[in-house]
């Protein structure tokens, strides 16, 4: 009996929630499927979708919480059939138990209707119990507890309603075939409540409201911008004897959006536009400063000026490029017969056709997939997009930096396709064998990489730094400074030994030295990066003892070492200077004069010093005399001894007369030697030979 209760109670509830929904006046929208993807390198996706409309009409679209503010940023919606778009309307950033606690009413955790009424207190309803309808406002809920026949307890419930008439009457809630709120207002709050509440099945979902107006069938646009995982690019390079090799490339795709990408056009973009994340979807609010009404007078609202709208328009420049057409494939290689035969990779994969065709937009490169696509929910996809051959030969790439012993088999491909190539990594695949695995940075046509996939243990490499050298080439003289030129010189000696009976190319990356340093006795590089001098160096096939192979780079920058000759310049200078031969006769002389001079003026100096010194002394001795002289009395002895003081004062005196007159011709004739220095310095000009 009980859980017949509970039956008739939900039965009940789900006829007075019916009561609740107030049919639409607006008609709603098919479903809007999404037709059109294009996946960026920075993390981003752009959504097309595409649906029809009949009519005024509500299209409803779902997004998760994170993704607001990336809509709110992009969202374009076109009426495609002449219609307007009247509002776009969409769920707060409340959650929903924010949003269901601020009605006075609790459905979420109500126990049955009865519970439900019980809230509702007051309120018209109007009722139907068997073929009896009456209207009037809910008085009270009441629960009864009866006893079964067979010995069970059954709850009852019993609703009073007050009566247009006044009077109450009560009707047992299981005799009431239907019941309704008679107040519109509190039917479209219960309507909206429940739809809150039925979120509650879609967690971190929010609801995008469309209201399209507009007569007759006619189809709706809509497009935005969401976060995706970027695509994603992997290589296979497959190499056959006399054939250039074969470059294969699949794009990987991710759809882990909450709906599946039926049948949609599907593109790749290369390149890194300009990207960035604003909070659009939170509320803010700005603090505004509060000013006191002044009684004299209102103030007047403020009129801002018009404005001239300044546009800027920009033309998207697009090239078709022509997709690689695949060569004639190769003759399948022979195998041993005591071997299964394996099938032939390189004939097999070059059949593959790619799906895609590259265009360039601007600065981006888009691959555009021919054929429809089809990626379920929370799937993923190997997409092939380039397969093509492309120029190319084996070589071994040795670099000190990543392992000194031996150099790393490699290929040297060059973009012939008329592609950018994504970055990546990539499975080289030999004579139907894996050998080995790479990584290549995005690759323009015609760019040129190198594809090092596995150490070659077939060669052995060594390297040796020589002694570097300082050499003195130049010597120049002008406005008074001595320039000592000299070159820097250092060498490497990379030594290669073939172990194998076949011919190697052996390609050197040097690193580069600072700027100012250039080859010299060196062959010209191959190529040049920023890091790097690339030789190339062919070593012959093994003999019967293998030969090393030397090859020396060596490098060259020039220093500058200055002189200020008014500051002089030593003997042993000079002499260098003259056993080299870079300086002559008369520039030594010339360097002998300033030195003599140097010498005077030194002289001069010291006389100078030596006379100040002196007057130093006398100074200091003159204070103390002084300090005597005022701490004698006037006894006989005192007497005589203040006399002998003021007597050596007076000599002391005229020393000191003395003395400012030798410094006085002194400095002088220092003076005219230092004049006379840096006229003969700035006068004289010279250059090595």
């Amino acid at each position: 009996m009980r859980h017949g209760g509970k039956l008739f109670v939900m039965a009940l509830l789900v006829s007075v929630t019916a009561c609740f929904i107030v049919t639409p006046v607006i008609g709603s929208c098919q479903e809007l499927p999404i037709r059109r993807v294009i996946l960026y390198k920075h993390g981003v996706g752009y959504f097309e979708r595409i649906g029809s409309v009949e009519g005024d009409a509500v299209c409803f679209l779902r997004f998760k919480a994170k993704d607001m503010s990336d809509l709110l940023k992009s969202l374009t919606v076109l009426d495609l059939g002449g219609g307007s778009i009247r509002t776009i309307a969409y769920d707060s950033t409340k959650t929903v138990d924010q949003q269901l606690g601020e009605y006075t009413f609790d459905l979420k955790n109500a126990q049955g209707l009865p519970a439900i009424l019980d809230q509702m207190k007051g309120s018209e309803i109007a009722l139907t119990v068997g073929q009896a309808q009456l209207t009037g406002r809910l008085l009270a809920i009441e629960k009864r507890t009866e006893k079964t026949e067979g010995g069970g307890v059954i709850d009852r419930y019993r609703v009073s309603v007050l009566l247009p008439d006044a009077k109450v009457k009560n009707y047992d809630l299981s005799d009431v075939s239907q019941l309704q709120f008679v107040n519109p207002g509190l039917q479209k709050e219960l309507e909206k409540y429940l739809g809150i509440l039925f979120s509650r099945h879609r967690r971190d979902e929010k609801q995008v409201q469309i209201l399209a107006s507009g007569k007759g069938k006619r189809d709706l646009f809509v497009s935005y911008v969401q976060e995706q995982p970027i695509w994603k690019v992997s290589y296979r390079i497959v190499t056959e004897k006399k054939e250039k090799p074969l470059l294969q490339a699949w794009a990987i795709v991710d759809n882990v959006s909450a709906e599946d990408w039926d049948n949609v056009e599907l593109s790749l973009v290369s390149g890194l536009p300009v990207s960035f994340v604003q909070n659009l979807y939170d509320p803010i609010f700005v603090r505004r400063r509060e000013i006191q009404v002044e009684r004299e007078a209102a103030m007047g609202p403020m009129v801002a000026e018009t404005g001239r709208a300044l546009e800027k328009s920009f033309a998207a420049k697009e090239k078709a490029l022509k997709r690689a057409q695949p060569a004639v494939p190769p003759s399948p290689q022979r195998f041993a017969a005591e071997i299964a035969p394996r099938p032939d990779m390189y004939a097999n994969m070059e059949r593959q056709a790619a799906q895609a065709v590259g265009q360039e937009a601007g600065a981006l490169f888009v691959y555009n997939i021919k054929e429809p696509v089809t990626i379920k929910r929370d799937r993923s996809a190997l997409l092939p997009i380039v397969n093509a051959r492309v120029d190319g030969d084996r070589v071994a790439v040795y670099n000190e930096s990543v392992r000194r012993e031996n150099p790393m088999e490699a290929i040297h491909i060059k973009n012939t396709t008329d592609l950018t190539l994504e970055g990546g990594p990539v499975t080289v695949i030999e004579e139907n064998t894996y050998v080995g695995e790479a990584i290549i940075s995005t690759l323009k046509p015609d760019e040129e990489r190198y594809v090092s996939y596995a150490v070659d243990l077939g060669t052995r490499a060594d390297v040796q730094r020589g002694k570097s050298t300082e050499q003195i080439y130049r010597v120049t003289i002008a406005n008074g400074i001595l320039t000592r030129h000299l070159k820097l010189r250092e060498t490497k000696t990379y030594a290669l030994q073939n172990l194998e009976e076949k011919a190697k190319t052996i390609i050197i990356e040097h690193p580069r030295q600072q700027a100012g340093w250039k080859l010299v006795d060196t062959p010209n590089p191959r190529e040049e990066t920023p890091n790097y001098y690339r030789f190339e160096v062919k070593l012959e096939p093994r003999r019967e003892k293998p030969q090393k192979f030397e090859f020396k780079v060596t490098e060259e920058t020039t220093r500058r070492t200055e002189y200020h000759l008014v500051e002089g310049i030593g003997g042993d200078e000079i002499v260098f200077f003259l056993q080299q031969k870079l300086i002559d006769d008369k520039t030594r002389a010339f360097l002998e004069q300033i030195t003599t001079l140097r010498s005077q003026i030194a002289e001069l100096k010291r006389k100078v010093e030596e006379l100040q010194r002196e007057q130093k002394t006398i100074f200091d001795d003159q204070n103390r005399l002084r300090s005597n002289l005022q701490s004698l009395g006037q006894s006989e002895e005192e007497r005589n001894l203040r006399s002998r003081i003021v007597k050596q004062l007076s000599q002391q005196e005229d020393r000191l007369e003395t003395i400012h007159k030798s410094v006085k011709d002194l400095q002088a004739q220092l003076t005219g030697k230092q004049e006379g220095l840096s006229k003969v310095v700035m006068s004289y000009a010279f250059e090595t030979s």
